[in-house]
């Protein structure tokens, strides 16, 4: 028997028995009924006898969907989520268009005194791929102390304190293998293992685990050695992440097997009006002699308004993280500046750079932008960067976003030289229009035209190009959405690309979804390299074209009695969270027509619930306490150079039977 097979019987029948069991179990201390009335465990494993009873107002009619009775809910049980999908579909980019089968299951089960239990997994039983991940969260050992489990497909986990926004960027793993850590809430203390393959992760309709040579484990922590005076904030902390690495393919990207081992110590302190954070890095590799060293320290300094930051950095030649390429072979100095008021929002930054084994000229890279509210309907905004290390290359843009009868409008121009090897040279002015349409339904356009220029070998060549994309959620009815992208670019010599991405759900009965996805792709895709001298290098771009489609099947299960769902007071009752996490090219934090979602991102809902984005970003959290929550997007499972806005949290306040929806942008220097 394959593992794939092996794990289903070992893994996937049980959690299916255990969830049905559940639903016909009752909690400790609960009381079955529409009412949903039970006791809720706290981080110290004890119970406590408060409720929360659904009541509703004498007299007061419901909505359609509030009286939804057709759609019940079992309130038995412990309080569980169960979701079960089987897929057919070709694979993006096989040339074959082999039609392919598989399935996944996500389950949840929360219990008083031990946690969360949830599962992730996929298989394809043609293929024999797939991939799962199980979790324990929140596993309360004492008062004070929290535990966390995982195993199968992974992210490495790091301490806090390293994972804070900075101005460097440090690649992380995606592992087959687990994971184990231990949090103190008192002093902010973590101890972290995880060991296991590395990999990625393939999309939709297998979602399976692509495993690539090696194995890599990794241990961290974080200590407090000092409180601060705020006991919300942490102090002064020190952190320290080892990571291994056997047999995996080196920094230069080409099929040789190193041995890499790097060590990352790091000290913070934070409290109201400055944070200074100091890294320091030691890596070693079978591929170079000797150690390579690497160091950075950050300073933020706020003032009312404004906020000041400043750092500097040098990284020896062939440095590398674990095998992994960052920035090397230079050091520098950087200060930026942020002013942030109800009207205006200015950012500013400048390294100045030296290349340490003198083979280039030193230089400089600055960045700056300001966004102007004029008033309640108008709002301008400007930007320019420009390096002069290695290579020249500037970009610049102007935007103005305008309320109208029409909706949300903004016109854009961007122009740039030199940010691509060949020279490229661009000139774009951008519309875009987001449409004032029903309650429920979404519709964005965008439409471009332009030029690019290129040197390559001395021989010029220009095109002209124009391009138009649009962006429609459609709810036909209130079982039925349909969604859509469409992009198209044509080009003055002949070459032209098309993009088309649509999908529909159908809500059959209750508990069951049937869902259709249809991908397009012709031409060559174009991608604006980042200017970033500290940025990881890009991969080349190469012209693909490729067609595939894939429908799923989805029952969902709800159930269970519960004071509080995922993690509130007793006292409250529930909502739910839905958002999109999306690559925010123009910088705006508006998801416009021609932005599309990123696929396969890890969030967290207050760092006991994980869910990934499928692949048009989308994430969702179906029974949510009301209250406060933070969702929080893990830096770590972005594609470099791309990072998180802010330190990549959001905290909303999620109300009684009402969704809250998310944009969550990710943003890179330009």
């Amino acid at each position: 028997m394959t593992l794939a097979g092996r794990f289903a019987r070992a893994v996937l029948l049980p959690l299916v028995a255990l969830l049905s069991l559940a639903a016909q179990a009752q909690a400790p201390g609960s009381a079955a009924g529409s009412g949903g009335r039970t006791s809720i465990g706290t981080a110290t494993g004890t119970q406590t006898d408060q409720t929360y009873e659904d009541r509703v107002i004498e007299g007061l009619t419901l909505s359609d969907d509030d009286a939804d009775t057709e759609f019940s809910y079992d309130a038995s049980g412990l309080p569980r989520y169960l979701r079960f999908e089987t897929r057919l579909g070709t694979l993006p980019f096989d040339p074959t268009r082999t039609v392919q089968s598989s399935m996944a299951l996500y389950g949840l089960i929360e219990t008083p005194n031990h946690g969360t239990f949830s599962m992730d997994g996929n298989y394809a039983p043609r293929e024999g791929l797939g991939s799962v991940t199980l979790r324990q969260r929140g596993i309360p050992l004492d008062a004070d102390r929290l535990a966390h489990l995982e195993a199968g497909v992974i992210g490495a986990p790091s301490p806090d304190v390293l994972r804070t926004p900075s101005r460097i960027f440090l690649p992380l793993v995606t592992l087959r293998g687990v994971s184990a850590e231990v949090e103190s809430l008192a002093n902010f203390g973590q101890v972290q293992v995880s060991t296991g393959t590395p990999g990625r992760l393939a999309g939709q309709p297998l979602n399976a685990f692509i495993r690539q040579p090696g194995r890599v484990s990794t241990v961290g922590g974080q200590w407090q050695l000092r409180p601060g005076k705020d006991p919300s904030r942490p102090g002064w902390m020190v952190a320290a992440l080892h990571e291994n690495a056997r047999g995996v393919i080196g920094a230069s990207g080409l099929d040789r097997r190193v041995d890499a081992d790097s060590t990352l110590v790091g000290f913070s302190h934070e409290v109201d009006r400055y944070h200074i954070h100091a890294r320091l890095i030691s890596t070693r590799s079978s591929d170079i002699e000797g150690n390579r060293l690497g160091y950075w320290f950050e300073g933020e300094l706020m003032e009312g308004p404004r906020t000041h930051g400043y750092g500097l950095y040098r990284f020896e030649r062939d440095l590398s993280w674990a095998g992994q390429a960052i920035a090397n072979d230079l050091s520098g100095i950087y200060y930026r500046n942020n002013w942030r008021t109800r009207q205006l929002v200015t950012d500013f930054s400048i390294d100045w750079l030296r290349n340490l084994s003198g083979e280039r000229a030193d230089g400089a890279y600055a960045t700056g932008s300001a966004r102007w509210r004029v008033n309640r309907d108008h709002a301008l905004g400007a930007g320019l960067t420009f390096r002069r290390f290695r290579s020249n290359a500037w970009n610049s843009y102007a935007d103005w976003r305008w309320q109208n009868g029409w909706g949300t409008s903004s016109l854009r121009l961007e122009l740039s030289d030199g940010s691509a090897s060949d020279a490229q040279r661009t000139q774009q002015l951008t519309y875009d229009q987001d449409w004032d349409v029903p309650l429920g339904w979404s519709l964005s356009t965008s439409l471009s035209a332009g030029r690019y220029s290129a040197v390559p070998l001395r021989n010029e060549l220009a095109e002209d190009f124009i391009t138009a994309a649009l962006a429609v959620v459609a709810p036909v009815n209130s079982r039925t959405t349909l969604r859509g992208t469409l992009l198209t670019e044509h080009g003055s010599d002949g070459e032209s690309r098309q993009n088309v991405n649509l999908s529909a759900n159908w809500r059959v009965s209750q508990g069951w979804t049937l869902e259709g996805h249809y991908n397009r792709n012709t031409g060559r895709s174009r991608a604006q390299p980042s200017l970033d001298p500290l940025a990881p290098p890009l991969p080349e771009v190469a012209t693909l074209s490729d067609r595939s489609f894939y429908a799923l099947l989805r029952y969902e299960l709800q159930g269970g009695s519960r004071s509080a769902p995922l993690g509130g007071k007793p006292q409250e009752g529930g909502g739910r969270i839905e958002g999109v996490v999306f690559f925010d090219n123009n910088r705006n934090g508006s998801q416009e027509a021609s932005e599309t979602g990123v696929a396969g991102v890890t969030i967290f809902l207050d760092n006991r619930y994980a869910v990934r984005t499928d692949d048009f970003g989308r994430f969702s959290f179906p029974f949510v306490a009301a209250g406060p929550r933070t969702v929080t997007l893990r830096s770590e499972t972005l594609p470099l150079p791309w990072s998180t806005v802010d330190d990549g949290q959001v905290r909303v306040d999620v109300r009684l039977r009402e969704t809250t929806q998310l944009l969550m942008p990710v943003q890179r220097d330009q």
